[in-house]
C-alpha cells in the first residue's frame, strides 16, 4: 500500500461503477475541498479514466465488467463492495483515518452478498456490531435513528428501551464531539401519531419510549421526549434540540431530506449519513445511486463533499 506512508489518509470508495459515484468522485477531486488528512479513492483506475488526479489503490479484483450506466449489475454490485471491505479493512489495520462512501446498489449488491441490507450494517458487521446506529447529519440538523432498513412492522417491534438507549448515549456522544457541546438536548420522537396520546394512538410510547428515556436522564444525558414527530422536528430545525432520535427509517430520512435535498433543474443533494459507535469512523453521501442520471454530468458531489469534510473533522 504506497498510501501507507501518507499520514492518517480518508479513504473514498467511488461506489457502483454503473451509478454516478465515480463521476462525482471525479468533481470532488477536480476542485477538492480542503482537509487536514490527505484522500485517496478506493477502487479500478479504469473505471474513473484518465481524468482523476487523486491517488487511486485497489488491491482487491479489478471491476470485471463493463460500465453500462443505470443498470443492475452482478459485476458492478461485487466490485463496488469489495472497494468498502477493502477500504474498511484497511482502516482496521491503522493505515488510515476513515472511509467516505459513494453509494453502491443493494439490488446489486444482494446478487452475490444475499440479504445485503446496505453499508450501515455491512460495515456494523465487519466491526462486530449488528445493529449499528445510522445518523444524517446536515449543518446542525443532526437526527440518529433506531432502525432503518427494516419494514414498519418490524421497526415497530425494534423500537426497545435498550435499543433506544444504545442510540441516546451515541447521539449524546457524536453531538459533544460534532458540536462542542458539554450537555446536549435530544428531543426523542413518537412512534405513533401525537406521540400516543397517552395511549389512546398505540402504547408503544408508555411501554418502551418513556422507561428508555427515563434511563438516559438517569445517565445525566439531557434527553426530553417523547415528542410528536409533527413537533420534535420543527423545533430541532428552529435549535430547541442539538439532536433527535427517529425511531425508524422514513420518520427521520424525509424530513431530513426534504431540508437538505433541491431535486429540481439543478438537483442539489446535501446531507451526510453516518454510522455511530463504531471503532471505523464512517460517512456517507446521503442518496443513492441515480441511475436514471450516471454517466451525464449531471450529478451533484455536495453530499460527499459534505461527507469528506465531515470525516475529516471527526478524524481528528
Amino acid at each position: 500500500m504506497y498510501f501507507i506512508f501518507m499520514k492518517n489518509p480518508i479513504l473514498v470508495t467511488i461506489g457502483d461503477p454503473n451509478g454516478i459515484g465515480p463521476e462525482i468522485c471525479l468533481k470532488l477531486m477536480a476542485k477538492p475541498p480542503k482537509t487536514k488528512h490527505p484522500v485517496v479513492l478506493i477502487g479500478d483506475a479504469k473505471v474513473l479514466g484518465e481524468k482523476c488526479n487523486a491517488p487511486i489503490y485497489a488491491d482487491s479484483e479489478e471491476f470485471a465488467g463493463k460500465i453500462e450506466p443505470g443498470k443492475v449489475s452482478k459485476a458492478a454490485g461485487a466490485a463496488s463492495i469489495a472497494w468498502v471491505r477493502q477500504a474498511v479493512e484497511i482502516v482496521q489495520m491503522g493505515c488510515a483515518a476513515a472511509v467516505v462512501t459513494a453509494p453502491v446498489c443493494k439490488e446489486a449488491v444482494e446478487k452475490t452478498i444475499p440479504k445485503f441490507q446496505g453499508h450501515t450494517e455491512f460495515i456494523g458487521e465487519m466491526c462486530g456490531d449488528k445493529e449499528p446506529v445510522l445518523a444524517l447529519v446536515h449543518g446542525d440538523w443532526v437526527v440518529a435513528h433506531v432502525s432503518t432498513h427494516a419494514s414498519l412492522a418490524e421497526a415497530i417491534k425494534k423500537a426497545k428501551p435498550e435499543r433506544i438507549v444504545k442510540v441516546g448515549k451515541l447521539l449524546n456522544e457524536f453531538l459533544k464531539k460534532y458540536k462542542g457541546i458539554k450537555n446536549p438536548r435530544i428531543g426523542v420522537a413518537g412512534i405513533n401519531p401525537h406521540a400516543g396520546e397517552h395511549g389512546l394512538f398505540g402504547k408503544e410510547e408508555i411501554l418502551n419510549i418513556m422507561p428508555a428515556v427515563k434511563k438516559l436522564r438517569s445517565m445525566k444525558i439531557n434527553a426530553i421526549g417523547p415528542l410528536p414527530a409533527d413537533v420534535v422536528f420543527p423545533q430541532l430545525h428552529s435549535g430547541i434540540y442539538d439532536g433527535v432520535i427517529a425511531m425508524y427509517h422514513d420518520q427521520g430520512h424525509v424530513v431530513t431530506k426534504t431540508l437538505a435535498f433541491n431535486l429540481g433543474k439543478e438537483r442539489k443533494v446535501g446531507g451526510v449519513n453516518t454510522t455511530l459507535g463504531l471503532p471505523v469512523l464512517r460517512t456517507s453521501v446521503d442518496h443513492g445511486v441515480g441511475f436514471d442520471i450516471a454517466w451525464q454530468n449531471k450529478a451533484d458531489p455536495t453530499s460527499l463533499r459534505d461527507a469528506l469534510l465531515l470525516a475529516d473533522k471527526l478524524a481528528d
